[in-house]
């Protein structure tokens, strides 16, 4: 009796372990989407399942299956106020994505959400200048050029 106990609770926690380690994302990097103070003050925290592709400086080329939490992919350091040219391309199968600017004053710009195309014109600061990706459980591909 006792020893079927143990063999229950083994398979019990085994189970627990397994359906945990499957999951894509912690609570923080899951809370952060619909977070502004997170998106602005948060350290990095993310989990891609897999990601394909690149980012340089000025660019972002990449695949990706489920992307949960908030990762900066580019500082922008203007010596004065300015503009930045973004054109962009993405496809979002799955989950929630958008890509933001958060300027020097904490202001939270949206560059793209979800499935997007065009270009769009956006001030910036001067200081630094924050681009960052944020997403949940997103599957998708991004493509992104900054002029």
């Amino acid at each position: 009796m006792k020893r079927d106990i143990r063999v229950f609770l083994i398979i019990l926690v085994l189970t627990a372990m397994a359906m945990t380690g499957c999951t894509s994302g912690s609570r923080y990097q899951k809370s952060v989407f619909n977070d502004d103070d997170k998106i602005i003050n948060g350290e990095d925290s993310y989990t891609y399942k897999k990601r394909i592709g690149n980012m340089v400086k000025d660019k972002i080329d990449m695949k990706f299956g489920i992307f949960t939490g908030i990762e900066t992919v580019n500082k922008i350091k203007a010596e004065k106020d300015g503009e930045l040219l973004f054109t962009f391309q993405s496809k979002i199968n799955e989950g929630d994505f958008k890509v933001v600017l958060i300027t020097p004053d904490d202001e939270i710009i949206n560059i793209l959400e979800g499935t997007s195309e065009g270009t769009k014109t956006i001030p910036i600061k001067k200081g630094v200048n924050r681009i960052r990706l944020v997403g949940r459980e997103a599957k998708g591909k991004v493509k992104i050029e900054i002029d």
